[in-house]
């Protein structure tokens, strides 16, 4: 069933697919310039950023330029998949900053004095 469904190595679905695969994702890039921008410009310690789920792209990612240098020796995929490393890494560098762990600045109140989330129960 396998090789039904494999087409040969010379197959124009298999250079569509690989052109596709270029073309996102090396473009993929742009699209963490706007989260990249909304986790600089926070003040609340980025904590809609999830650092687990970033922090594990980033291990992905990681993971897949070892596979692409040792296992498929191509350089578009490490070329590729370190610009997704690198997007992935900047929007989890920025956020764990954000929030004191790497030496930066832990968030500050953001509220307005009496808004619910300053008052203390007594």
């Amino acid at each position: 069933m396998w090789n039904e469904l494999n087409p040969g190595p010379s197959s124009p679905y298999l250079t569509l697919i690989a052109w596709l695969y270029l073309v996102t994702n090396a473009t993929r890039f742009l699209t963490y310039l706007p989260q990249i921008a909304a986790v600089w410009r926070c003040r609340d310690g980025a904590q809609a950023i999830s650092l687990l789920t970033w922090g594990s792209w980033v291990l992905s990612h990681l993971t897949a330029m070892f596979y692409g240098v040792l296992v498929m020796q191509d350089i578009y995929f490490v070329v590729i998949t370190g610009i997704n490393l690198a997007g992935c890494a900047s929007v989890t560098l920025i956020a764990a900053r954000r929030r004191g762990l790497l030496g930066g600045t832990p968030p500050r109140e953001t509220h307005a004095p009496g808004h619910p989330a300053t008052l203390h129960n007594t």
